[in-house]
């Protein structure tokens, strides 16, 4: 028996059928790695939301006791103080500054003549501030 003879394809069928799995191939590696590289993305991505969870959990927990101290007392009394100005009865307020001062300015009363001040301690100044010593 005579063996059926194979018909030669056309070049350009060739060309084209070895064209088309080379496109494909390099189709299905762009995928490969485009989800590669988002599978990766995302792992980083829940690493840095777990760590940013955990974060917020420590925050979370010192939240109470931040609470329980701006709901007492002594807290009250010193935001009342600081930012409101506010004094309780029979308390005088002195404000000490680290700017220098004139000395004139805390004795009104006495002209500045001598240098006797500036031989002062800082002690001896206030003690003839609030006391007139």
């Amino acid at each position: 028996m005579n063996a059926p003879k194979l018909k030669s394809q056309p070049l350009y069928f060739q060309v084209i059928l070895i064209g088309g799995f080379i496109f494909i191939s390099f189709m299905l590696l762009a995928l490969g790695r485009s989800i590669y590289r988002d599978l990766f993305q995302i792992g980083k991505y829940v690493q840095t939301s777990v760590l940013a969870i955990e974060d917020q959990k420590e925050v979370l927990a010192e939240k109470p006791s931040e609470l329980a101290y701006a709901q007492s007392p002594h807290f009250q009394e010193k935001i009342a103080k600081e930012l409101l100005g506010k004094k309780l009865p029979g308390e005088e307020v002195i404000v000490i500054s680290n700017e220098a001062q004139n000395f004139e300015d805390l004795f009104p009363s006495k002209k500045k003549t001598d240098d006797s001040l500036a031989l002062l301690t800082t002690q001896q100044r206030w003690l003839r501030y609030l006391f007139g010593i």
